[in-house]
C-alpha cells in the first residue's frame, strides 16, 4: 500500500506518507529491505500479484522550506529529485523563481505518476503544486489531497466527509490514529518480511515559516480481552497481566524519529527489537545537518480486541514511556501492565459505543 497526503485544513498543515515499495513485476531495485537479507530481491504479497521492493520515503522537506511527496514507479521520480537536491532551497524564495525550477525539473507528469509540493515563499505565503493527486475536501482556506493505493481505505477510516465539522488540529490527531492501525495491520499481516515488521509512516508539520518532522512518537500495541473471554485466548500467549476485569499483553512498539536526513524506526517485540532508517529516494551524498533526537514525546497506545474486531487509539502523556540508544542496543520503557487510568478510559470508551 503506497499512501501519501497533504492537507493545509483551518490553519493547520501537515503532510504524511507511508515507506513500503511495491512493484507489480519481479524488477531488481537496488534498496535493500531492513528486515530481510534481500537487496536484489522482491517478495510477492499472496494473492496480490504486488510484490515488496524495499523501503524508501515518500514525504520529506528538500531545506527547511520545501515538503515534497510522491506515489508511483520510483524510477519516474530520479531526474527531477536530483534537480531539487540540486537546486538553491536552503532560502525561501519568490513565487516566480520556486515555479521555474519546478518547472527545470521535469517531474513526471503520466498518469501512473503522483507528487504534491508545498513551500514557503519569501513573503511567507504557503503554495502547492501537485500532479495527480485526489482531492477529498476542499474549503476557502485550503484542501485535504490524498494519492496511493491506500486512498480508497483511507477515506472510510478517516470519515473525510466528516473534515468540515473539526478543525486542523483535531484532524491530525485523528489521522495519526487512522495511520497507527494501518501499521498494526501491516505488522499482523507480515507483508512476507521478517517477523511482520512491514513498514513505515512520517508525519511533517508546518512552525514559524518551516516545515518540521514529527518525531520522537512511540506507538505501543496491546491486545486485550475480558476476564470472561479468557477461555477464548491461546493458552501460551505470554506477558499476560490482569488490570480490574481487563487482561492485556504488548504485542509490539513502533518508535519514529529523525537523524539528519534519515527517518529512524525502532520495532520491539516480546523478545527481540530492531532498528533502522530509511532515506528519502536518490539522497546519496546530499548534505545533513542535525543531531539524533531520541526520547520520547508523543505516546499513542493502540488497544486491539484480542479476536480483531476492532481497536482503540489513546493519546498518552509520556511520563512512563522513553526511547534511548546506547551504543548499538535500543532501550525502550514502557508499562508492560496496563495502566489503571488506561483500563478505565477503555471501559469508558467500550461503554460509550454500546450504551
Amino acid at each position: 500500500m503506497t499512501l501519501i497526503a497533504s492537507f493545509v485544513w483551518r490553519g493547520f498543515y501537515f503532510a504524511f506518507g507511508d515507506t513500503l515499495i511495491t512493484t507489480p513485476t519481479r524488477i531488481h531495485e537496488d534498496i535493500a529491505i531492513p528486515t530481510q537479507n534481500l537487496p536484489n530481491e522482491t517478495e510477492q504479497i499472496e494473492g496480490s500479484g504486488i510484490r515488496v521492493a524495499g523501503l524508501t520515503r515518500k514525504i520529506f522537506t528538500i531545506g527547511p522550506h520545501l515538503v515534497f511527496g510522491w506515489s508511483g514507479p520510483m524510477a519516474n521520480f530520479e531526474n527531477g529529485l536530483r534537480h531539487l537536491y540540486a537546486a538553491p532551497l536552503d532560502e525561501p524564495l519568490s513565487l516566480q523563481v520556486l515555479q521555474a525550477i519546478l518547472n527545470e525539473s521535469g517531474l513526471p507528469k503520466d498518469r501512473a505518476s503522483a507528487w504534491f509540493i508545498n513551500a514557503f515563499t519569501r513573503d511567507g505565503a504557503m503554495v502547492g503544486f501537485s500532479h495527480n493527486m485526489r482531492k477529498l475536501a476542499q474549503e476557502k482556506s485550503g484542501a485535504i489531497l490524498v494519492a496511493g493505493s491506500g486512498t480508497e481505505s483511507f477515506r472510510e477510516r478517516l470519515e473525510i466527509d466528516s473534515a468540515a465539522n473539526i478543525d486542523g488540529v483535531s484532524l491530525f490527531s485523528h489521522t495519526l490514529a487512522a495511520q497507527a492501525r494501518y501499521l498494526i495491520e501491516q505488522h499482523r499481516q507480515g507483508r512476507h518480511l521478517d517477523q511482520g515488521f512491514g513498514g513505515a509512516f512520517e508525519f511533517i508539520t508546518g512552525e514559524n515559516g518551516s516545515f518540521v518532522s514529527f518525531d520522537r512518537v512511540m506507538i505501543v500495541y496491546r491486545d486485550y480481552w475480558d476476564v470472561e473471554e479468557q477461555n477464548d485466548v491461546r493458552k501460551d500467549a505470554q506477558n499476560v497481566s490482569r488490570v480490574r476485569n481487563t487482561f492485556s499483553k504488548i504485542d509490539a512498539v513502533y518508535y519514529m524519529t529523525h537523524v539528519d536526513n534519515v527517518l529512524i524506526v525502532g520495532r520491539w517485540f516480546p523478545g527481540s527489537d530492531k532498528m533502522f532508517g530509511v532515506a528519502p529516494p536518490f539522497s546519496e551524498g546530499q548534505a545533513s545537518a542535525g543531531t539524533p533526537r531520541f526520547g520520547v514525546d508523543h505516546v499513542f497506545e493502540v488497544m486491539s480486541h484480542h479476536s480483531g474486531r476492532g481497536s482503540m487509539v489513546f493519546h498518552r502523556a509520556p511520563d512512563e514511556y522513553d526511547f534511548e540508544v546506547i551504543g548499538e542496543d535500543t532501550r525502550p520503557t514502557f508499562p508492560m501492565t496496563l495502566p489503571e487510568d488506561l483500563e478505565v478510559a477503555l471501559r469508558e470508551h467500550i461503554g460509550g459505543k454500546t450504551g
